[in-house]
């Protein structure tokens, strides 16, 4: 498949999860290695009288895209297992439209080390890095 194909099959097919972040692939690249993935925060993700988006559903919007990438990446043809995720939260998340970001920082046969980045506006709200196990689809 070529990027433009794998970009379509994202906006396509979509998971219940992704579907709750309210979640949009808008980019995505092969070489070099890159997505971006749109998310809508809601209301009913927030604390502090819907001041906050709550820390989990950020850290969905970080691993989401780590985990689609390695999926275009292999062709549809691996299921992305997060084995770590470590989160910074760099400023309050709010409600609204968000982007992340993610990258491959190294790539080996069973194993992925990634990195995302979620910005709200200019803002870098949050950012990631992950280690991946690669599972071969049946």
């Amino acid at each position: 498949m070529d990027d433009s194909q794998i970009l379509q099959s994202f906006q396509n097919n979509s998971a219940p999860c992704t579907d709750t972040l309210g979640a949009k692939v808008i980019n995505f690249s092969s070489e070099p290695p890159l997505i971006e993935m749109e998310f809508e925060a809601i209301y009913d993700f927030t604390h502090s009288d819907g001041q906050v988006v709550q820390g989990g559903f950020v850290t969905g919007m970080l691993d989401a895209p780590m985990a689609h990438l390695l999926m275009g990446l292999f062709d549809f043809k691996v299921i992305p297992m997060t084995l770590d995720i470590n989160v910074s939260f760099l400023a309050p998340t709010r409600q609204g439209k968000l982007v992340a970001v993610a990258e491959v920082l190294q790539l080996g046969k069973s194993t992925a080390f990634m990195t995302s980045k979620l910005y709200q506006e200019d803002t870098l709200v949050a950012s990631s890095t992950s280690t991946v196990r690669l599972v071969p689809t049946k």
